[in-house]
């Protein structure tokens, strides 16, 4: 593939994902809303190890996310009576109320534009979903060759 049909590509895309960014009315972040998501859809998978494994997320940025969680009032911590080092996470009332705005705010704009797109979106979905497989797949192999 030429260069500049890949450029071309490259700018559709941004233009897509720029416009499914979320109108903030929630106090929490995309990733914030990611990790309480996880955290209510599998609540046994509740460590900040397994967090980060399952939302694919690193390390430190789901250190980040869980400590503003935590001051936030949307997670609570719990000591694992076998390990002391680790803590499960639950949770809050807060955490599930600011869940439901987050989550409304973020996914209006996958709603509007299926809506305005219908089949076009569903069949941008599938094959996204099949690209986010390669990519996970992958994501131990680096190529450093561009052209």
């Amino acid at each position: 593939m030429e260069w500049t049909e890949m450029m071309h590509y490259q700018q559709q895309m941004q233009k897509i994902m720029r416009s499914l960014l979320p109108v903030r009315k929630s106090i929490l972040t995309v990733s914030e809303c990611e990790l309480l998501a996880h955290l209510y859809l599998k609540p046994a998978e509740n460590t900040p190890v397994l967090l980060g494994k399952n939302s694919g997320m690193k390390k430190e940025a789901v250190s980040r996310c869980l400590k503003t969680l935590y001051e936030k009032n949307c997670i609570r911590k719990q000591k694992q009576e076998k390990d002391e080092r680790s803590y499960q996470l639950f949770i809050t009332q807060t955490g599930l109320e600011e869940l439901r705005k987050g989550y409304e705010s973020i996914l209006q704009p996958f709603y509007d534009l299926w809506r305005s797109s219908g089949e076009d979106f569903v069949a941008f979905m599938h094959y996204a979903d099949k690209l986010a497989a390669h990519i996970e797949n992958g994501k131990d192999i680096t190529h450093n060759e561009i052209l």
